[in-house]
């Protein structure tokens, strides 16, 4: 019994002149480098107004909105780890809808906090995964600025800027 790599180099051989394997979609010496892994943060606390959908953190620089370019046109997703640190007030609000979004504010993707979480007085920490869609041009030209944005219903509360903060990258994906 043989063992080895699967295929063994005859049978992959074959296979390829079968057009039945792909050879990869990503040819051997390109340039994978999309955008360095930037923290998404606030300068301040930020009144999270109820029913509005408002910026918690983002990338920025002394206030300043930085956005980011993707240096290389290939297929990636953005993805977006971190916590946020929400001070709910005397009375809490009914929901809590966290989301990301780009500069023109629409979400891509969001998450409801469990209503449990929700409690008078409270600073709920709670941490957030984002994986955007596949894309090449996403964060070509003039960049983006990705927003991490906060609806709080009935209610308004407060993101603490100490202990909110995400990290933004670009992973590669192949369609």
């Amino acid at each position: 019994m043989r063992f080895g790599r699967w295929p063994y180099p005859h049978r992959r051989r074959a296979l390829l002149r079968r057009r039945l394997w792909s050879p990869g979609a990503i040819p051997w010496g390109t340039d994978l480098s999309t955008i360095a892994p930037t923290v998404l943060n606030a300068n301040a606390d930020v009144t999270l107004t109820a029913g509005t959908a408002v910026t918690a953190i983002h990338s920025q620089s002394s206030g300043v909105s930085v956005p980011l370019v993707q240096t290389n046109t290939i297929d990636v997703y953005p993805v977006i780890m971190g916590s946020l640190a929400i001070l709910c007030g005397a009375t809490a609000p009914t929901a809590l809808v966290v989301s990301y979004a780009t500069t023109s504010g629409t979400a891509i993707a969001s998450y409801t906090f469990p209503p449990a979480l929700l409690v008078a007085n409270a600073t709920i920490q709670v941490p957030i995964f984002f994986v955007g869609p596949l894309s090449s041009t996403l964060y070509t030209g003039t960049g983006k600025d990705p927003l991490i944005q906060v609806v709080a219903s009935t209610t308004a509360a407060t993101l603490k800027a100490v202990g909110s903060q995400a990290l933004f990258f670009l992973m590669l994906g192949v369609e």
